[in-house]
């Protein structure tokens, strides 16, 4: 059915499809399911399964995500919820199956670097249009929700600022190693832009990660003396809150401390930090009524549903947080699997050049801490990202080294 170069053929297509997936994350959901369909046709035209299963079994953190993946398929048999909603959640978990392909495939060393700067150009566009809107260049009215007071383009303010963070550090690392001055700057000017547009837009997680990337790259780099940066970095940020109340972004942040000041459990608060306290209040009874099983995969909506019958909250399918989400539906043990994945992925990163060491792990962070406010693994850009760059950097590499890089 096949030439003989079929199978090589398929892994150079998956290389980039993985380059256009990249660009396509940050932009447009369809655009994301059309890729990420012809680039599991083009793994399975690849063959070579026997290989495949050598590489994932040779690889902890896919290991870890295989286990995760088989418990929320098992997590449909028990709890509550309709099979609709049970199919929902257990969809969104499979967007890990991504990383198991990208982590499976023999791709070279090159390939997978270029198709990580699809990303990075889907970061310059998104650059441009969202500073081109605030500057007046684009028009509000070419796309129907984009605003000059808030310039978010393509996505929501979470996901805009989130992904902006993510290609600003982007940005950064490439500076830090780039080998021609000029390119240095070009590219750390790009990550102060991307800086300067988290700060622009009031997508607080953005900030969050920001600040977590910033402390992570510090502590990396510069160890005990990174510790005492990041602690002067953080009381300058805490300054600027206090001396610069009226900007957007540190608006935000003022009502956000307010309406955790003023929350009651069960009453009707549709501000946004109210309404992730409850959120927050009542995964945590749900979890403590079933701390091994959960309710199952799907089974958190209906659960949620019954905790809070005689109170005036409203229903949630999703508590903003992904620990809580998944020990909710699949108990401590999903909640330990989910750690796992962090934590040997992480450490996986000793195999990594430096550069992609620095990548690896910052993105780490900037997921762990976001997935304290969000559920990113409930969220289809940024579960597909999550699985996208794990894949890419985690995957196997038949040029590189199994010793650790130094």
């Amino acid at each position: 059915m096949f030439t003989s170069s079929a199978p090589s053929r398929s892994v150079t297509a998956v290389g980039w499809l993985a380059f256009l997936l990249g660009f396509s994350l940050p932009i447009s959901t369809a655009l994301d399911n059309l890729l990420l369909l012809a680039l599991v046709v083009a793994w399975c035209v690849a063959g070579d399964w026997r290989g495949k299963w050598e590489r994932l079994s040779a690889n902890p953190p896919a290991l870890a995500i295989g286990a995760l993946l088989l418990l929320a398929a098992l997590g449909l048999a028990w709890g509550l919820g309709e099979w609709a909603d049970k199919g929902k959640y257990f969809g969104k978990y499979a967007n890990l199956i991504l990383a198991l392909c990208l982590i499976s495939l023999p791709l070279p060393e090159t390939r997978r670097r270029e198709a990580l700067w699809g990303f990075g150009l889907a970061t310059l566009l998104i650059l441009a249009l969202s500073y081109g809107l605030w500057l007046g260049l684009v028009p509000p009215g070419w796309k129907e929700g984009w605003s000059a007071a808030n310039p978010v383009v393509f996505k929501a303010r979470i996901t805009h600022s989130f992904f902006i963070a993510l290609g600003g550090y982007f940005f950064l690392i490439q500076a830090l190693y780039a080998r021609e001055r000029w390119l240095q700057a070009l590219l750390g000017a790009l990550a102060l832009a991307a800086l300067g547009n988290v700060l622009l837009t009031d997508g607080r997680t953005g900030l969050v990660a920001v600040a977590g990337l910033a402390a992570y790259l510090f502590i990396a780099r510069f160890r005990w003396r990174g510790v005492a940066v990041s602690a002067v970095a953080l009381a300058a940020g805490v300054a600027a809150v206090a001396l610069a109340p009226q900007a957007p972004l540190v608006k935000r942040l003022h009502e956000g401390v307010a309406e955790v000041q003023t929350w009651q459990y069960g009453r009707a608060d549709e501000s946004s930090m109210g309404l992730r306290m409850q959120f927050a209040a009542t995964s945590l009874r749900i979890i403590a009524d079933h701390p091994l099983s959960g309710v199952g995969t799907g089974g958190f909506e209906a659960a949620y549903a019954a905790e809070i019958a005689q109170t005036e909250a409203r229903v949630s399918n999703n508590p903003h947080n992904q620990y809580l989400l998944t020990t909710a539906q699949l108990g401590l043990p999903g909640l330990l699997l989910l750690l796992a994945v962090f934590i040997l992925a992480w450490r996986r990163g000793r195999l990594l050049d430096p550069g992609e060491r620095l990548l690896l792990r910052g993105f780490l962070v900037a997921f762990a801490v976001g997935n304290l406010f969000n559920s990113f693994l409930f969220d289809h850009a940024e579960a597909l990202f999550f699985a996208w760059f794990t894949g890419l950097l985690l995957g196997f590499r038949p040029s590189a080294s199994l010793s650790p890089r130094h």
